[in-house]
């Protein structure tokens, strides 16, 4: 039975395998670039591959069992065996730069040695792979030598250096360094010529049939001997004797191609990687050289038309160091600051042209800077306040940008007057603002007209309706009613009133202004608002006495005091003290909070004050816009300061508005100061009471609004007139053409859809030329009398309508018409 032993047919097998891998492992070692060996811990050969036999000059039988004395010189060998035994000790793997005569050449060897173990983990051999590495550290050697060489050279001196170590480390006879001329690119000018370590004089050459025209813009190129039967040569190099040629193209950052750096050598040239690697690096070098004083040509020139462009400019150029003094100060700088250049260099920059009040934030922001910090003002166009020689101070547009120099930073400041500027563009700014404001009084107009004449027609009826019942209950029977319904009227006046004021203001209508006294004005307001003020608001009024005439219509005083205390109570939310004053004023060089005009004069100042939060800076630039509010939706409709602009410029006044974050807001209304007239105390209209005096006669009435028609039929017949009503022009028409004579009056609306009342009293005229027409809008004030036709009516009723005065026109017309046709 087997009992598990390896038969001798497997342990053949095994022992081909084995032949095999090794005979691969042999053949790879044999064809590697690397020198591979192994010795025992006796330095013995156990091991070389075919690249070790060609250095060594000897095949393996001659090295097999054999250690290094046996084969290379004694220092040699012993720095060898030196190494291996470290290797052996330590037991590690270790590299070694290993140098020495090989194939008769001196070489550098980096090799890579490592222990062998067995199966106890001992050492028993080195193994090592050997790598060339001779190319390596001839061109390291060449670039430390061309670098100690030229460190401290420049220009010409650096060229001449460079090319007398490049011939010593190549051994050749004539090493060069050529640059492409910049105003000729078919010449090159020679920058240094060494011959026999000796530098020669520089010339120009074209480079056209030379062996650098091959090199030039195309890469390394080396003629290994017969160089004259290649190229024609000039005098000189026949006369030497020149055999051979290398060069290596000169380039700058881009590629562009800049020259050239060659050898001459009366000998053959050989290993042509080694002659291109050593010159590569002194062109690097040289292009650099080359680069830097090209750079150096443009900056000189740059910096010649710079001195012109800063001396031409307009504006001032100023520059400053990093301890902040003056370094420059161009003309323009002379001729705006009134300090000649050779008075400003080395002074302070802060003390020469800087306000006082602003030296510290400039010199925290320089130490700011230089410590690592932000540059605010870097790289910006700023508007600053700059300062002449003698003190006088200007706005001024500034940009600052930094530079390095070789002394620090440099600071360089462009700096415009603009003062001129300045002030055209805050002229332009308040014709823009007037305008604007302007245009939305304008927009507000057209909305505030079309809703005024629908509430007009609502108001018109509603009151109407309210008289009537008013002048039925004059019979005293229910005192209680009477009083109801005179409350009822005085609150339609109002509203009328306030409709009347959103006319004026929206659609430039003047109030009635007369000469009022102001203080009784605020006790009357005060009066209606205090029932409405929340408990925690504590009002303080301050009113200087004997004073305080204006002419206002007292209507408008009351709702621009009435707007003003609404909002300061809205701002304070239920808790602060609301003040009003009353005082004679002086106003110099301020400017209106809302027109954006400039204010001087005598004034009436009336202010309303709060405690609130005060206004932001972006609300007061437009809280006197239409519709603009800053409360909530719902809770604001955002007229009520649009609404006092209008009232108050209407009057010649203007209004000032003092706020303070957390402290308050205060609105001084400035209203010009009457001379001395009779004051009168604003009070409530009223109209007149109608007893009911009986009339007779036929009415037509003429209205697009069927309720306010109706109303007006309907109080007509309470005067006892026959009152037909209709609501078009054209029905109008209809009816008087059917009968001329029936009518004794005709009473109409002038804003119809199809037809004014102007137009249908032209229409009218040639049918009834005798028929009178008496007009009732609520834009009363817009008509003209000779716009009117002459079977027209002079006066012309505004809606609501004033019944007492409806009656008196009525009772006029009535009996010169009854008049009329007695006559007839």
């Amino acid at each position: 039975m087997n009992d598990g032993a390896p038969t001798p047919v497997q342990l053949d097998e095994r022992e081909r395998a084995l032949r095999e891998s090794e005979l691969r492992l042999q053949q790879v070692l044999d064809n590697t670039s690397a020198a591979v060996f192994a010795k025992d811990r006796a330095g013995r050969y156990l091991f070389v591959n075919h690249e070790f036999e060609r250095l060594t000059g000897r095949n393996a039988d001659a090295l097999l069992g054999h250690n290094d004395r046996d084969i290379f010189p004694p220092e040699m060998a012993a720095a060898l065996r030196r190494n291996d035994m470290l290797v052996l000790l330590e037991a590690r793997a270790m590299e070694f730069e290993e140098s020495g005569v090989f194939a008769g050449e001196h070489r550098t060897f980096l090799s890579a040695k490592f222990p062998l173990l067995d199966i106890d983990q001992v050492p028993y051999a080195v193994c090592g792979i050997a790598t060339d590495i001779t190319r390596r550290k001839q061109v390291e050697t060449a670039l430390t030598s061309s670098a100690l060489a030229v460190s401290g050279a420049y220009g010409r001196d650096l060229f001449v250096e460079l090319s007398r170590y490049l011939s010593a480390i190549l051994d050749v006879d004539v090493a060069f360094i050529a640059q492409i001329r910049e105003d000729e690119p078919t010449m090159m000018r020679i920058l240094a010529f060494v011959a026999d370590d000796k530098p020669r004089e520089n010339y120009d050459y074209p480079i056209a049939n030379t062996a650098c025209d091959t090199v030039v813009g195309h890469g390394f190129r080396m003629y290994p001997a017969g160089l004259g039967s290649l190229f024609p040569l000039d005098d000189d190099f026949i006369e030497m004797g020149a055999e051979s040629y290398a060069g290596y193209p000169l380039s700058d950052a881009q590629g562009r191609p800049l020259g050239i750096i060659s050898i001459v050598s009366r000998r053959p040239l050989e290993q042509p990687e080694f002659i291109e690697s050593v010159m590569k690096i002194f062109a690097v070098r040289a292009a650099a050289e080359i680069e830097r004083q090209r750079a150096e040509d443009v900056a000189q020139r740059n910096a010649e038309h710079l001195r012109a462009t800063v001396n031409a400019a307009l504006d001032c150029i100023i520059a400053m160091d990093e301890r902040g003094m003056i370094v420059k100060f161009n003309p323009a700088a002379e001729a705006c600051f009134g300090i000649r250049e050779k008075d400003a260099l080395g002074r302070s920059l802060a003390d020469t042209i800087i306000p006082e009040r602003f030296r510290e934030r400039h010199q925290f922001g320089l130490k700011l800077y230089l410590e690592g910090g932000p540059g605010p003002v870097l790289k910006k166009r700023l508007e600053v306040t700059a300062m002449r020689a003698n003190g006088a101070e200007f706005p001024a547009e500034l940009a600052v940008g930094v530079d390095d120099s070789p002394s620090g930073k440099v600071f360089i400041g462009y700096l415009r007057d603009i003062t001129e500027r300045t002030e055209a563009e805050q002229r332009r700014r308040r014709l823009e603002a007037q305008l604007l404001q302007a245009k939305k009084m304008e927009a507000l107009g057209h909305l505030t007209g079309g809703i005024a004449h629908d509430f007009n027609n609502l108001l018109a009826s509603i009151m109407g309706y309210v008289a009537l019942a008013h002048e039925r209950s004059d019979n005293g029977e229910d005192a209680r009613l009477s009083g109801y319904l005179d409350q009822a009227l005085q609150s339609c006046e109002r509203a009328r009133d306030l409709i009347q004021q959103m006319l004026m203001f929206s659609r430039g209508q003047k109030g009635q202004a007369q000469a009022i006294d102001v203080a009784t004005c605020i006790e009357q307001n005060l009066a209606v608002l205090s029932p409405t003020l929340a408990q925690g608001i504590e009002v303080e009024q301050d009113v200087q006495s004997g004073a305080c005439a204006v002419q206002f219509d007292p209507v408008q005083l009351g709702q621009v005091l009435l707007n003003l205390c609404v909002n300061a109570c809205d701002a304070m939310q239920g808790e602060g003290r609301l003040r009003l004053a009353l005082r004679d004023a002086r106003v110099e060089a301020m400017q209106c909070a809302a027109c954006r005009q400039p204010v001087d004069g005598e004034f009436v100042e009336l202010s309303v004050g709060d405690t609130g939060p005060g206004i932001e800076a972006a609300v007061l630039e437009r809280m006197f816009d239409p519709f603009f509010s800053t409360k909530p939706p719902g809770k604001g409709a955002g007229m009520g300061l649009a609404t006092v602009h209008g009232i108050v410029h209407e009057h010649g006044g203007h209004l000032l508005v003092d706020t303070e974050p957390g402290r308050g807001t205060s609105f001084r209304v400035l209203l010009p100061a009457c001379a001395d007239a009779a004051r009168t105390t604003p009070s409530r209209r009223r109209s007149d009471r109608l007893g009911v005096a009986r009339r007779e006669g036929r009415v037509l009435v003429v209205d697009d609004e069927h309720s306010v028609g109706e109303f007006m039929c309907e109080l007509l017949s309470n005067w006892g007139l026959e009152a037909h009503f209709v609501s078009t022009p054209e029905l109008a028409l209809a009816r008087v053409r059917e009968s001329p004579a029936q009518y004794r009056l005709v009473i109409t609306d002038h804003a119809m859809p199809t037809m004014t009342g102007i137009q249908l009293a032209q229409a009218l005229e040639p049918i009834a030329p005798h028929l009178p027409v008496l007009l009732y809008t609520g834009l009363a004030d817009r008509i003209r009398e000779p716009s009117l036709p002459a079977n027209m009516l002079r006066t012309v009723l505004r809606k609501p309508i004033d019944h007492g005065q409806l009656s008196r026109i009525v009772d006029d017309v009535l009996v010169e018409r009854g008049a009329r046709d007695a006559i007839a």
